[in-house]
């Protein structure tokens, strides 16, 4: 890893659709707000309480951007790796700060849901790399429910 780079593992549940966009160079981007609140449990309560928010904005590229738009949505709980990024802008003559990562790797967090893996032999699946029908269907993905 270059000296310098903040790279970062981060769990939650994503916040907003993902929004995808084509870049002039023809490239293609995504993005979108993942949120993961602390849970721990209150021994004097006796019970499970919210601890401290993480909110990061997620942006993926090419093959990824495409991936995650078709495997994935708002309030699924995700897995996020990356590299982090802290942008500056003005606003109405204040710089504000935002934390975004980069991400090299999104995954949906098989300890809330389970998953159906198509593995990409290339650019694009084909019907030779697709897994064949079986004499009974598979059942659905469960997928996590707000």
């Amino acid at each position: 890893m270059p000296i310098g780079e903040t790279y970062l593992n981060i769990n939650g549940r994503i916040a907003t659709e993902p929004a995808r966009r084509e870049l002039d160079d023809g490239d293609e981007a995504l993005g979108f707000l993942v949120i993961s609140t602390e849970r721990r449990f209150d021994k004097q309560l006796g019970e499970w309480i919210d601890g401290h928010t993480c909110s990061v904005w997620v942006t993926c590229w090419r093959r990824l951007a495409r991936n995650v738009a078709e495997s994935l949505h708002k309030g699924d709980e995700v897995m996020v790796a990356g590299r982090m990024r802290t942008r500056e802008y003005t606003d109405e003559g204040m710089t504000r700060y935002f934390s975004e990562v980069d991400a090299y790797a999104v995954g949906p967090n098989l300890a809330r849901a389970t998953a159906t893996v198509h593995r990409m032999r290339g650019a694009q699946p084909t019907a030779a790399t697709q897994r064949a029908p079986t004499a009974a269907p598979a059942p659905e993905p469960v997928r996590q429910v707000a």
